[in-house]
């Protein structure tokens, strides 16, 4: 069974019939695009509405992880699908008994599981502990090393591990859904919608290089090659490492924001280098956790750290720059509609939902930047704080609502148009809705 990505439930491998495919082909090209298993059809099993549903069996034995993850259910190594990253989070080996109604993408079907899998012949199962010798002698040595590393932090006393589990937690939050939406919101309240903008111009180049690259190169995680490895639950490919990445630039532009705010003097010189070591080192800790999380190898996160230092001098240089700066640009509708209509025809292609989502952002953008602030406000520290608790309040209750509603469709289709329509209202309210809402604080304080 399938965890998908869109839906964020289990359901059977599956999808719509091309034009010139039997049904049975279908049923054959489906389960290889989203399992990487080549299977020989068995028999129809039954018609449920306007689905075909078919017994299948694996041509080889399926490889299934000694290994389980939060859901309790072994995995089936598929990093190598078609569909991997885009519209399957992960594959699992599962009793249909043992799965809830509430999980799974038909839940009028959860009770015809069982009799559909016991018509169904039996595939062949390797377990497998360690898959190293179908990566290259570079990830090989990679896994030693990491493995080393984790075993070594296991033998200290568990009070120094429950130390270092904590500073790997705080160091990992850079690239953390909860954590960004906290930035964000902190800077639209203190530093105004404008800043949030750069702010967000800097995160949506980062997710749209990251997972280009992702999908472009296919490299698995560490901890899909030797599941013990896991120490979190990751799903996607593993390079780049988009919270390095995320990190490098956050992590960077705070530098150079703090820099920029110091004056001149011998001791103000000396704490200026004295930060320097702090955020590198905060830099290097985010990568340190990827590696100990099992979730990246140790080249992924180089790579990232380098990448993150290129976008980061490009956006310096784009801030620096005297015509079509980053604040000029920022303020003009027409950058945001180039934008959304060149992400708009790489989604075209790559069919990839979190490029779906990165679309409706900017679309949502394009509508709002003409109720951004057209030259500084005074507001009050009390009022910032206020604007920052709303924008988060605002868009949880948005995403809250919307999951909600996207659990009651059975659809992907629609299930994705919802989520989209969430990622496009929470950019709005974050955008128009704070930028109203500044200028009303700002004139009660003037």
């Amino acid at each position: 069974m399938l965890s998908e990505v869109i839906t964020q439930k289990f359901s059977l491998p599956g999808g719509y019939i091309d034009s010139g495919d039997t049904p049975k082909q279908a049923a054959a090209r489906e389960a290889l695009e989203e399992t990487g298993l080549v299977v020989s059809v068995d028999k129809l099993l039954q018609y449920r509405g306007r689905a075909a549903i078919y017994s299948c069996r694996s041509d080889t034995p399926i490889l299934v992880s000694s290994q389980t993850d939060q859901t309790g259910f072994p995995i089936v190594a598929s990093w190598f699908s078609e569909h991997f990253g885009k519209e399957v989070k992960r594959v699992y080996l599962i009793n249909p008994n043992e799965v809830a109604e509430k999980d799974y993408r038909y839940p009028n079907d959860t009770e015809l599981l069982t009799k559909w899998a016991e018509q169904t012949p039996e595939s062949d199962i390797e377990i497998y502990a360690d898959l190293s010798d179908r990566v290259s002698s570079l990830h090989r040595t990679e896994l030693v090393l990491i493995r080393d590393f984790q075993q070594w932090i296991k033998s200290w006393p568990e009070s120094a591990q429950w130390l270092f589990d904590g500073a790997m937690s705080v160091l990992n939050l850079p690239g953390e859904a909860v954590f960004l939406l906290v930035l964000i919101s902190f800077v639209v309240g203190f530093y105004g919608p404008n800043a949030m903008l750069q702010l967000a111009v800097m995160l949506i180049s980062v997710t749209l290089v990251a997972s280009l690259i992702k999908h472009g190169i296919s490299s698995p995680r560490p901890s899909y090659i030797i599941p013990e490895l896991q120490q979190i639950n990751v799903y996607g490919f593993g390079f780049p490492s988009g919270h390095t990445l995320i990190a490098t630039v956050l992590w960077g532009m705070l530098w150079l924001f703090c820099r920029s705010r110091m004056s001149e003097g011998e001791q103000i010189h000396r704490l200026r280098g004295g930060m320097i070591p702090l955020f590198v080192g905060l830099v290097l800790g985010q990568a340190m956790a990827r590696v100990w999380y099992g979730a990246h190898f140790i080249s992924d996160t180089i790579a990232s750290l380098v990448l993150g230092i290129i976008m980061l001098t490009l956006f310096v240089k784009w801030k620096k720059a005297t015509t079509f700066s980053l604040a000029q640009s920022i303020n003009n509708k027409w950058f945001w509609l180039l934008v959304t209509i060149v992400v708009g025809l790489i989604t075209s292609f790559t069919h990839n939902p979190v490029h779906v989502y990165l679309f409706a952002v900017l679309l949502g953008i394009f509508i709002s930047a003409e109720w951004l602030p057209k030259q500084p406000l005074t507001v009050s520290l009390i009022s910032r704080s206020m604007i920052s608790v709303v924008a988060c309040l605002g868009a949880i209750a948005i995403v809250f609502i919307i999951d909600i509603a996207a659990d009651r469709s059975t659809v992907s289709l629609i299930v994705l148009t919802l989520r989209s329509v969430g990622s496009l209202l929470a950019t709005i309210w974050l955008v128009a809705g704070m930028s109203l809402l500044t200028k009303k604080l700002a004139e009660k304080t003037v």
